[in-house]
This record gives C-alpha cells, sequence and structure tokens, in this order.
C-alpha cells in the first residue's frame, strides 16, 4: 500500500471514530438529560403529594377543631339542660309555696272578718263584757288593750302574709324569665352544634378526599420516582462518583438490597424503609465508606437498631446517616472532607447482615438518597 493510500485511510478511520464519539458522547449527554429529567418529574410529584398531604393535615385540624367545638356546645346543652331543670323545680317549689301563702291569706283574712262581724253584731259589747269582768282599773285597762292588741296583731299578720306573698310572686316572674332566657340559650346552642357536627362531616370528607387523590399522586411518584432509580442504578452501580455535588458512599460496583420506601422488615414488619441497604458486588463486609460532600460529623456512637453509626451535616438543610457499620475513622465535631473514609461497612444492630444502611434528610425529613445524584 502506498503512503497516499495509507494516508487517506488514516483519515478515514479518524472521521469513523470521531463520528463514533460524537455520537457516543452525544447519546450519553441525552441519556444524562433524560436521567435528570426523570428525577425533576419524580421530585416534582413527590413534592406535589407532600402539599396534598399537607392540605389533608389541615382538613383534618378543621374536623378536629369541629369536633371539639361541637363537644363544647353539646357540654353546653347539658349545662343548660340542668339548669332549665333545676329552675323549672325552684318555680313548682315556688308555687307550692304561693299556694300555701295564698292559704294561710284566706284563713287569717277569714278570721279577721269573722272578729269584725261579731264585734259589729254585738255592738260594744264586747268591751263592756270586758269592762264589767275586770276586778278592777288595772285588769279593766289591761283587758281593753288585749282586745286591741289581738285585732292589731291580727292586721299584721295579715299584712306580712300579703308581704310574703307579693315577693313569691316576683321570685315567680324573675324564674320564669330565667328559663325563657336558658330556654334561649339552649336553641342557640343546639343550632350551633349542628353548625360544628355539619363542618366536622364537610371537613372530614375533604380529608378523605384529599387522602384519597394524595394516596393516588404517591402512587405515581413511586412509579417515577422508581424509573428513574432504575436509570440511576444501571448507570451508577458500575461508578464511585456520580455526576454532580455529591460522591457515592462507597466503592464501585454496588447493588441495592433494599430500597427507599415501604416494605416487609424481618424484624418489625410492614414498614417504612428511610433509606438505602447498599452491599458490594464483592467484598461488603470491612469495606470503608465514603463522605458524600463536605461537612460536620454529628454522631460516631451506637444508635439504637441502627448499630454503630455515622450522622453528619452537609449544609444547605442535608444531613446523612450510615448504619450497621463494624468501625468508626471519625468523631463526633469532626469536620470532613467529601470523599474521607468515615467508616467501615459492618452488621450491627438490628441487621441480617453486611451491609451500608444509608439515608439522607432534607430539613429533617428522609428523603431517597438517589434523589441526590
Amino acid at each position: 500500500m502506498t503512503n497516499r493510500k495509507k494516508r487517506n485511510l488514516i483519515i478515514v478511520l479518524t472521521l469513523i471514530a470521531s463520528m463514533f464519539c460524537a455520537t457516543f458522547v452525544s447519546s450519553f449527554a441525552v441519556s444524562q438529560e433524560e436521567k435528570d429529567a426523570a428525577m425533576k418529574e419524580a421530585k416534582d410529584a413527590q413534592k406535589a403529594t407532600e402539599q396534598k398531604r399537607e392540605e389533608a393535615k389541615a382538613e383534618a385540624k378543621k374536623a378536629a377543631q369541629a369536633t371539639a367545638n361541637f363537644e363544647e356546645a353539646e357540654k353546653k346543652l347539658g349545662e343548660l339542660q340542668g339548669e332549665i331543670e333545676a329552675t323549672q323545680a325552684q318555680i313548682s317549689n315556688t308555687m307550692a309555696e304561693i299556694e300555701a301563702k295564698e292559704k294561710e291569706i284566706e284563713v287569717q283574712n277569714t278570721a279577721l272578718n269573722n272578729r269584725l262581724t261579731a264585734m259589729y253584731k254585738t255592738g260594744n259589747s264586747g268591751f263592756v263584757d270586758v269592762i264589767l269582768n275586770s276586778e278592777n282599773v288595772e285588769d279593766l285597762l289591761s283587758n281593753i288593750g288585749m282586745v286591741q292588741k289581738i285585732l292589731e296583731s291580727d292586721q299584721d299578720l295579715l299584712r306580712k302574709l300579703q308581704k310574703d306573698y307579693k315577693k313569691l310572686k316576683a321570685l315567680k316572674a324573675q324564674l320564669e324569665e330565667q328559663q325563657i332566657a336558658l330556654e334561649a340559650q339552649q336553641t342557640e346552642t343546639e343550632e350551633l352544634k349542628k353548625k360544628y357536627q355539619a363542618e366536622a362531616d364537610a371537613a372530614h370528607a375533604a380529608q378523605a378526599q384529599k387522602e384519597a387523590e394524595a394516596a393516588a399522586m404517591a402512587a405515581d411518584a413511586a412509579a417515577k420516582q422508581a424509573a428513574a432509580e432504575a436509570m440511576i442504578v444501571e448507570a451508577g452501580g458500575q461508578i464511585q462518583l456520580a455526576p454532580g455535588e455529591y460522591a457515592w458512599p462507597t466503592a464501585a460496583n454496588w447493588e441495592l438490597s433494599d430500597k427507599y420506601g415501604w416494605r416487609i422488615c424481618p424484624f418489625h414488619g410492614r414498614e417504612f424503609h428511610n433509606g438505602l441497604d447498599v452491599i458490594l458486588t464483592s467484598g461488603t463486609n470491612g469495606s470503608p465508606v465514603y463522605a458524600i460532600a463536605d461537612g460536620v460529623v454529628t454522631r460516631a456512637s451506637w444508635y439504637g437498631g441502627y448499630g454503630n453509626c455515622i450522622q453528619y451535616a452537609t449544609g444547605n438543610g442535608i444531613s446523612v446517616l450510615y448504619g450497621h457499620l463494624s468501625g468508626y475513622n471519625c468523631s463526633e465535631g469532626q469536620f470532613v472532607k467529601k470523599g474521607t473514609v468515615l467508616g467501615y461497612i459492618g452488621s450491627t444492630g438490628a441487621s441480617t447482615g453486611p451491609h451500608l444502611h444509608f439515608t439522607v434528610f432534607q430539613d429533617g425529613v428522609t428523603i431517597s438518597p438517589l434523589s441526590l445524584y
């Protein structure tokens, strides 16, 4: 082959290689864009779900308040009913006293009338008898005074009875007014009770509707999240550092033995798994775990079911938890750089075998760690 032909062949091969590389780069760029778009769509779906759940919580609060108001109105009705019954009893007692007082007045009035009638019919004979039957002047004066006192006593008793009667009548009128006011309050409270019951029913219905919407949105978000994570796992399982701000916490060639979300736990049954369980295709136990970003260690100690646990804050509301470690390579309060070895994979705490439990918190709420990549 002549030099010219060789040179032409090299040029052709170079052009072909350039075209292949451009195509590969383009396809990788599109793939990355697709993964970013898929993850954004999943995050947006999750946010919409949380918003709907917050709306359901708000309706639940409304329902709780309306129920509390309903119960308060019901309690008030019971108190009013008791007051009405007590007032009615007082009215009945007062009526009995009025009737008794009327009889006393009638008896006393009859007795006085009888005395006056007798004195009228006999003229002054009553006084004459008193004079004739008196043994001396003192006895006479005493007898006359006694007759006058008897008459005055009758009149005083009658006036007192009439005064008591007026008081009882006034008390009865007051009690009747009190009963009318209590019954008006009772009617108003019954209306409030109906209103609060209607508000509680409406809020419960709205809550149920929003929870149903949230459940449907959550299912959609979970499907989108799973699709996005599948794309990331397919590529990310072969690399140590993922594109973007955060590093991956283990060496390359990792797999997920359990994902973020609802699962059947061997220890607790159905539960929400708040992180990822990561294993390596070889040499998991004792393998190092790395800081995914610069941060400050907030825990390097035993932590319940997580066993040996490391937590650190990376800023922007993000904090990370590594669980079931075999040991530590950091201490609480230490500043660590991205990629620093923090500890080593193990199987401490509530664990069925060597793996890294990897949880990410956003403003104190767990999110799927894969959403960072």
